[in-house]
C-alpha cells in the first residue's frame, strides 16, 4: 500500500519538502521543455496558431488520471485518505474561472509558467508574478468580505463521507470507468483536432500540424485507450475475496467480499462519523454505550485528552477493540481525521461495524464544543451558550479566562490508558 505525506499527516517534515523541491524542479523543466517559458507561444492557443498549452495540459491530466486510476484499483493506494481533495464550489469555480482567464490573456502567463518565464530570464514574467503577488496580499486582507464569494456554490455531494466533495462521474450518474474512458475519448479528439488547427493556421509556414495523422499520434492515442478500456478488468479483478478477523475463539473466519461500497455507504450516510457536539451531550449524559479512544502518542495524550478518553496506539488497536466488541460505539479520534479514518477502514473490512470517527477530530471537538461563546465569530444564542458552559464545566479542569499555557492539562485529570 502507498503511504502519501497527507496520509501520513506528515507534510511538514523535511522529506515531504524536498520531494515538493524535486518535483516541482523537473515540472518546471518540463514546462521550459514545452515551450511554457514564451508568452507568446502560451498565449498562441489564444489565437489558434499554438495549441500547445492544450496538448501539454490534456497529456499530464489524462496521463495522471490513469495512472492514478491503475494504482487505485490494484489496491496500491486508498484514494479516501492518502489524497487530499478540494471542496467543490460551483460558483467560485465559475468566477475563479472567468478571472484566471481574462488574466491568462491579458498577461500571456499563469502563476507556474510565470515562474517557468522568470528562470528563463523573461521581465514580463516577474511583473506578472509581482502583480500576483499583490493580487495574493490584497485578497487575503479582504477575505472576510470575499469569503462568500469564495464559498459559494458549495456541492451538496459527499464524497468519501466528506460534505461538500463532488466527482463528476457521480454528478453524472454513471461509472468512474466509463467517465474515465469517455475522458480519454475526449482527450484523443483533442489532441487530433488541435494538431488539425495548427495544420490549417499555419499552413505553408511549416510549423504546425507536424503530429498530424503521424505514426506516433496514433501509437499514443491507441495505447490511452487501451489503457482507459482495461481500468474495468483491473477494478473487477481487485474486487477478490479477502479473509477477515477471527472470531472470539481465535478461528479463521470464512473468506467474504471485500465490501468497499458497503462501507462507502454507511460513511456518506453520516454513520462513519459522530459530530463534537454529539459526542459531548453523550460524555456529559455519562452514558456507557461508548468508549471514546485517543490514538495519538502519549506524550499527547498526557499533555491534554478529552474527558473520559482511554489512550491506544494504532497497533494495539484490533486487540482493543475486539475485547469492546459489544460495545454499542466505539469513538477514534487524533488531532485530525486520517489516521483514525484510515483505522476505522481497516476495522470496518474486519467485522468491526460499531467504530466511527470523531468529525474534525481534537481540534474541531474544541473548537465548536469548548471555545467560550464570546470569543465564537458569530452570534450565540441563550441556550447555546448555556450548552457551552456546561461542556467547558465539564471537559476542562478549573476552567480560567486565559488560555491553556504549555504544559497545562485542561482535561481529564488522571490519564487513562487501555488495558492490556
Amino acid at each position: 500500500m502507498i503511504q502519501t505525506y497527507y496520509g501520513l499527516d506528515a507534510l511538514e517534515v523535511w522529506g515531504a519538502f524536498f520531494a515538493a523541491l524535486v518535483i516541482g524542479f523537473f515540472f518546471g523543466l518540463a514546462l521550459e521543455r514545452a515551450g511554457f517559458g514564451s508568452s507568446r507561444r502560451i498565449s498562441g492557443i489564444f489565437y489558434f496558431t499554438d495549441m500547445a498549452v492544450l496538448k501539454v495540459m490534456f497529456t499530464a491530466l489524462v496521463v495522471a488520471m490513469l495512472g492514478l486510476a491503475f494504482v487505485a484499483a490494484s489496491g496500491m493506494i486508498d484514494l479516501s485518505h492518502q489524497v487530499y481533495y478540494l471542496k467543490t464550489y460551483y460558483g467560485a469555480y465559475i468566477v475563479a474561472g472567468l478571472i484566471f482567464g481574462i488574466g491568462f490573456v491579458m498577461g500571456g502567463w499563469c502563476p507556474g509558467t510565470a515562474a517557468v518565464g522568470l528562470a528563463s530570464g523573461k521581465i514580463d514574467a516577474l511583473l506578472f508574478l509581482v502583480g500576483a503577488i499583490i493580487g495574493s496580499v490584497l485578497f487575503n486582507e479582504l477575505f472576510p468580505i470575499l469569503k462568500p464569494l469564495y464559498t459559494w456554490g458549495m456541492s451538496p455531494q459527499k464524497a468519501f463521507g466528506k460534505p461538500g466533495l463532488a466527482f463528476v462521474h457521480e454528478t453524472l450518474g454513471i461509472s468512474r470507468d466509463l467517465f474515465l474512458l469517455l475522458f480519454t475519448i475526449a482527450a484523443i479528439l483533442c489532441f487530433w483536432g488541435t494538431e488539425y488547427i495548427e495544420k490549417i493556421r499555419r499552413r505553408g509556414q511549416g510549423q504546425g500540424g507536424v503530429y498530424f495523422n503521424s505514426p506516433f499520434l496514433k501509437a499514443f492515442c491507441l495505447v490511452l485507450f487501451i489503457a482507459a478500456a482495461a481500468l474495468p478488468i483491473l477494478s473487477s479483478l481487485g474486487r477478490e475475496k479477502v479473509p477477515v478477523s477471527s472470531s472470539d475463539t481465535g478461528q479463521p473466519s470464512e473468506a467474504v467480499p471485500q465490501d468497499v461500497n458497503r462501507l462507502l455507504e454507511r460513511i456518506s450516510s453520516g454513520k462513519g462519523h459522530m459530530a463534537p457536539e454529539e459526542l459531548a451531550a453523550l460524555l456529559l449524559e455519562g452514558t456507557s454505550a461508548l468508549v471514546v479512544v485517543d490514538v495519538r502518542p502519549q506524550e499527547e495524550y498526557q499533555r491534554f485528552h478529552i474527558r473520559g478518553a482511554v489512550n491506544v496506539q494504532l497497533p494495539e488497536l484490533p486487540a482493543f477493540i475486539q475485547r469492546n466488541r459489544e460495545r454499542e460505539m466505539v469513538v477514534l479520534y487524533s488531532n485530525g481525521m486520517v489516521q483514525p479514518a484510515r483505522a476505522r477502514d481497516a476495522l470496518f473490512r474486519e467485522g468491526y461495524l460499531n467504530v466511527v470517527v470523531l468529525t474534525d477530530g481534537l481540534t474541531g471537538f474544541l473548537d465548536r464544543c469548548l471555545k467560550p461563546a464570546s470569543l465564537r465569530s458569530g452570534p450565540v444564542d441563550a441556550r447555546r451558550a448555556e450548552q457551552i458552559r456546561a461542556w467547558r464545566n465539564h471537559f476542562i479542569q478549573n476552567p480560567t479566562t486565559r488560555p491553556p499555557a504549555k504544559g497545562d492539562r485542561p482535561f481529564a485529570s488522571q490519564p487513562q490508558r487501555s488495558t492490556p
